[in-house]
């Protein structure tokens, strides 16, 4: 039986939602023993927890020494998914990567590399270049490469893979939109041009954010509801599912092509129309018109446009829409088949 320790410390839902595709892509019955490691302190109840496989344990240790003590066991893998966010989970980070009887062990990036500074056992990592002992890491498509060779990590060993969402949580609810336009994200976001292109269409606007939003005063027909991102994770699915449009209004400036995918694709996922900015990126899952909405520019005549497109469309044409926006994430952007990529090339491949 395979032993394999998942590392999962860097709280957040999107990795909670990895943790359970891995465990599903560790197929039923197989000979594979599982222990996860995290330091969650929000339940996230809303996200169902599987067992791990093979009478596997999760293990939420309270100190370094204790961790040590939980894991006097060998394993064939070692999985360390993300940096941790907390500075306390710095030493254990660092533990496994150094110390751990393990015959390989590998990185998943399901974020961006912390730049330095915003992370503490980022910058550790990156000055004592710790990430050379893995066997490898895969980071993100539009991550850059060579930056994550300032970890120790040799060029040989990284590989890049796509973003994913859980379908098998964000799917379509049956519901008909409501009244509403929704929002949310933060990095790159102009909310003052959604609200103007929003103002057009007499529908309300909700935005989930933690950039400073500006004042809307009467910008807004509907009355604008605007909530902080990270107090409301639990209450996302339903927001978006609820909505009659989702838009994500990235600044032109912005030079991240694929900012606002992970919001696109829980959109697109639930079956919801999506408007977002036109990139090379973005043309890869949105056909304009038939899975989702282009704007050239950010502009509230822009966005408004494209609010008349989708609002325009029958209820026969919405659905068919929204079915074919969550075929394209089933097929390229599905979290299940990532994680289930991943066990066949390092669990199972042998």
């Amino acid at each position: 039986m395979k032993r394999i320790l998942f590392a999962n410390f860097a709280e957040c839902p999107e990795n909670l939602h990895f943790e359970q595709a891995f465990i599903r892509g560790l197929k039923d019955g197989a000979c594979v023993s599982l222990d996860i490691i995290h330091d969650f302190r929000f339940p996230y109840s809303f996200i169902k927890n599987l067992p791990p496989p093979g009478g596997g344990r999760r293990i939420r240790p309270a100190s370094l020494a204790g961790l040590k003590r939980e894991l006097e066991r060998s394993y064939d893998l070692l999985a360390l998914l993300d940096f941790p966010k907390r500075k306390s989970c710095a030493a254990a980070f660092v533990w496994l990567l150094k110390n751990l009887e393990c015959q390989r062990k590998v990185f998943l990036a399901n974020h961006l590399l912390p730049m330095p500074g915003h992370n503490p056992t980022a910058d550790i990592v990156r000055k004592l270049k710790l990430l050379r002992v893995l066997d490898a890491a895969h980071i993100l498509e539009f991550d850059d490469r060579d930056l994550w060779m300032h970890t120790g990590l040799e060029a040989a060993k990284i590989f890049k893979r796509g973003y994913g969402v859980d379908c098998r949580y964000y799917r379509p609810g049956g519901e008909a939109g409501g009244d509403y336009v929704f929002s949310a994200g933060s990095a790159g976001r102009d909310f003052s041009e959604l609200a103007r292109a929003v103002k057009r269409t007499g529908l309300a606007l909700k935005i989930f954010s933690d950039a400073k939003l500006p004042p809307f005063g009467t910008a807004v027909k509907g009355s604008v509801e605007a909530l902080p991102f990270a107090g409301n994770l639990h209450n996302l699915k339903s927001a978006a599912l609820g909505a009659r449009l989702v838009a994500l209004p990235i600044a032109d400036s912005h030079i991240n092509e694929a900012a606002g995918n992970s919001i696109a694709f829980i959109a697109m996922a639930l079956g919801k129309p999506v408007i977002i900015r036109r990139t090379r990126y973005m043309e890869r899952f949105i056909e304009d018109g038939k899975t989702g909405f282009f704007y050239e520019k950010l502009s509230a005549a822009s966005l408004a446009r494209q609010f008349d497109r989708a609002l325009s469309l029958t209820p026969a044409a919405l659905k068919n829409l929204g079915r074919s926006a969550r075929a394209v994430i089933l097929k390229k952007a599905s979290l299940d088949a990532i994680a289930a990529r991943f066990a066949g090339e390092f669990v199972f491949n042998p």
